[in-house]
């Protein structure tokens, strides 16, 4: 969905295209919420995006609204802004990525979602749903945000919020970032001066991932 709208955004902005445009192109502020049953299983994700002052403006003047400019939406035109980022083609995975430990688990496609703007910056919010209760204890269900092609830029500002449960703490951890620039630098020394690094980005995005754990004490 965001790839799609490059182009004209760097138009809009008046930017070089072409390498001298360095990934990332979008950066998100990302909020996590993980919701938990009676028996400290987990049984959804509400995430919210928040986008740069750039990418919202280009949305919000593309779509059309707040056509005076005073950085306020009327209900309809509201309306119209929730889901604009939810037409994710099939396979998408949201950006968003959930384990218990190790083993990679799977995340329905987005629900209950909505959006908002502050004048500045556009927020939107989804559901996902895990395909089954998971048990949540010493070993932590790990939630991490990242672009695998790292178009997009996550971090997570704010501390995650654990909704429901007993005795469950979240902690948010970040990446080393010296070692992901260097991942980054190794993995372009690849290419050779005919191939399109924009178009063929290396899938670092993993590497600049920072990640919510959220653990449960035993009952």
């Amino acid at each position: 969905m965001l790839r799609c709208a490059l182009p004209a955004l760097v138009l809009a902005a008046g930017l070089p295209a072409g390498p001298a445009l360095a990934h990332p192109h979008v950066w998100i502020d990302t909020g996590i919420e993980v919701i938990l049953n009676d028996r400290n299983e987990a049984t959804a994700i509400r995430i919210s995006w928040t986008y740069d002052e750039l990418y919202s403006l280009y949305v919000v003047g593309d779509m059309g609204l707040d056509a005076d400019w005073d950085g306020k939406l009327s209900p309809e035109e509201e309306a119209r802004l929730s889901g604009f980022d939810m037409k994710w083609d099939e396979g998408f995975a949201g950006d968003t990525f959930a384990l218990l430990g190790e083993t990679p688990l799977d995340l329905s496609r987005p629900e209950e979602f909505g959006a908002r703007y502050d004048g500045k910056r556009i927020t939107s919010t989804h559901l996902r749903r895990l395909a089954a209760p998971v048990p949540v204890g010493a070993v932590p269900l790990i939630v991490q945000a990242y672009d695998p092609g790292y178009y997009v830029a996550y971090s997570i500002p704010e501390p995650a919020v654990v909704t429901g449960g007993t005795g469950c703490v979240a902690r948010t951890f970040v990446p080393d970032l010296t070692e992901a620039e260097q991942a980054l630098l190794e993995a372009l020394k690849e290419y050779t001066p005919d191939v399109d690094v924009e178009d063929a980005f290396p899938a670092v995005g993993a590497q600049f991932a920072e990640e919510v754990r959220v653990t449960c004490a035993a009952p």
